[in-house]
């Protein structure tokens, strides 16, 4: 056997199913696909020998085989060139491209969020205009939040001009996409979704999606769009795995507005651990003089929701 041979036989088997390493095995940047080959060369260093070929041109090669193609993005203005890079090796080739298989590609220790896991989980009817990738930061220490209301919560007494969706990395068919930073104590709810074989989104759940909206509903699509994944998710979500994702979270603030969004859309979980720990929420209210807040972070509303001190549609 050659040694271009030995080099794609496993090459091949690195990249027949997706890991948690590599999220994503059809679709990659250059800078990881070259690391993946590089990686490849030295397992197989004493059949292939020092010579062979460098990363940049075995891709080269790949791409005049067939093997891998462009994928073609826009870059914002002003910003460093986006590529991705589709390896196909003959497995799945035609095979549409997901859109947040990029979003993977581009971040693969990211976690994909707001109106991208919105869509994921077909929690509405439009189609989604921009994507999110979060890197996720350590924990940092935490001011009392309760009576604090900013359109990003996550960087509260930092005023910035920025642009409040993110921080724009490229543009694949009509859509942005987005990169975002994260406080890791505030995203407890993140799995794994097998998209195929080739293929997995480390995702927020579908839970954790339905707290984001509420605390950055500009980023996951505005109010008509959040209020409709509320009413969509609430006949899915599991209460007890929202009871755990605001335990953890520890926001006051927070647990208002799911308790008075619950109230709006006429559901009831009473008699879950969700029920238990709003009960609990509402119990202190009335004993404490609390500032009042929209139901949706950064958006004003004209009624009022007195149980929970939540300014509501």
């Amino acid at each position: 056997m050659d040694r271009w041979e030995v080099f794609l036989r496993t090459l091949g088997d690195r990249v027949s199913t997706a890991s948690e390493k590599n999220p994503t095995v059809r679709c990659w940047k250059p800078s990881t696909l070259r690391s993946e080959i590089k990686a490849v060369t030295k397992a197989e260093q004493a059949v292939l020998l020092t010579n062979f070929p460098s990363a940049c041109e075995v891709i080269e090669h790949l791409k005049r085989m067939g093997w891998i193609h462009s994928i073609k993005v826009q870059s914002p203005d002003e910003a460093e060139r986006i590529e991705f890079l589709l390896l196909d090796m003959e497995a799945g080739k035609g095979e549409p491209i997901y859109p947040l298989e990029l979003l993977q590609a581009y971040l693969p220790s990211g976690v994909v969020c707001y109106l991208s896991a919105i869509a994921h989980y077909e929690l509405t009817t439009q189609v989604a205009t921009h994507h999110h990738i979060a890197r996720l930061n350590p924990p940092t220490a935490r001011k009392s939040w309760e009576v604090m209301d900013t359109t990003d919560p996550e960087r509260a007494g930092k005023p910035a001009k920025r642009n409040p969706l993110g921080t724009e990395v490229f543009r694949f068919e009509d859509a942005d996409y987005y990169l975002n930073k994260r406080d890791a104590s505030l995203v407890p709810g993140i799995q794994v979704r097998v998209v195929s074989q080739r293929c997995w989104l480390r995702i927020t759940s579908l839970e954790q999606t339905l707290l984001d909206a509420l605390m950055q509903p500009v980023r996951c699509g505005g109010e008509a769009l959040v209020l409709e994944a509320w009413e969509t998710g609430i006949k899915q979500m599991d209460a007890e795995r929202m009871a755990d994702h605001l335990a953890k979270i520890q926001r006051e603030d927070l647990e208002r507005r799911v308790g008075a969004i619950l109230n709006l859309i006429g559901a009831d979980f009473t008699a879950t651990a969700l029920g238990q720990r709003l009960s609990a929420v509402r119990e202190r209210l009335r004993s404490q003089d609390v500032s009042a807040i929209p139901l949706l972070a950064g958006i004003e509303f004209p009624a009022w929701n007195n149980t929970w001190k939540v300014r509501t549609p």
